[in-house]
């Protein structure tokens, strides 16, 4: 890719590819524009682990509303 080159081309681990470009802009941030960019390997592969299974008997109501603070 030169620097002129106004898109990112990358392949990923599935095989896809995929192609990135960024429009003309002023933000300093962006003035490098895709040349600043770089493909990163991902951190996590999988699905992780599963989520507890559904109680059998349904929920109490002050369960529900506990739910809603998170905990």
């Amino acid at each position: 890719m030169s620097t002129d080159d106004p898109k990112l081309r990358t392949t990923l681990a599935d095989g896809r590819r995929l192609t990135l470009s960024l429009p003309p802009t002023d933000a300093p941030w962006a003035s490098g524009g895709v040349a600043g960019l770089r493909p990163v390997p991902p951190t996590h592969t999988g699905r992780g682990d599963e989520p507890q299974p559904l109680p059998s008997r349904p929920p109490l109501p002050l369960e529900i509303a506990v739910l809603g603070f998170g905990i």
